[in-house]
């Protein structure tokens, strides 16, 4: 394993760990920890690496277990709150609030769903990830993983409207 497989490898798929950890927890900072705590897992076993899946598949896979452990050694101290972030819009303020909101109840319902379910959405809508992928990534079959994202869709869908039913009577 060379120094400059490592580089390559992160500057490569970097981007998309970060984007996957943010939108799994909805912290910038814990994202960047997380995201540094997924290549140091891949340095460590890249050798291992039987390429029977793309690279980026095992990335993720990677990336699912790390956050799953991080849940599980914090689990008083996971926030279930989503973190904005600043939509600084010179344009109408009224959007960008409304924006705001919307992205805050997005989040929120979320943080709200079983890790498997919101990996699955996050991985399959977000990164594009085909079922194998994600099947790969979820360690099921890749029907098992269409059974996954529609169970996940459906909860996410009765979660959010709970959420915008609860702001909407406030």
């Amino acid at each position: 394993m060379t120094k400059n497989t490592i580089d390559k490898l992160y500057r490569r798929h970097r981007a998309s760990i970060f984007r996957y950890f943010y939108r799994m927890g909805g912290n910038y900072h814990l994202a960047e920890e997380l995201t540094q705590e997924t290549f140091y897992q891949a340095a460590l076993s890249l050798d291992g690496f039987r390429g029977e899946s793309a690279l980026s598949t095992w990335l993720f896979r990677i990336a699912f277990y790390v956050y799953a452990g991080y849940l599980r050694s914090n689990r008083e101290s996971c926030s279930l709150e989503w973190e904005v972030p600043d939509t600084n819009s010179a344009g109408d303020p009224a959007r960008a609030a409304e924006n705001a909101e919307n992205i805050r109840l997005v989040g929120n319902a979320l943080q709200k769903l079983p890790v498997r379910y919101r990996a699955a959405i996050l991985l399959r809508e977000i990164e594009g990830l085909t079922f194998e992928e994600l099947g790969a990534v979820l360690d099921v079959s890749p029907s098992t993983a269409r059974v996954i994202l529609f169970r996940a869709k459906k909860r996410f869908r009765s979660l959010f409207n709970q959420l915008t039913e609860g702001d909407s009577s406030d």
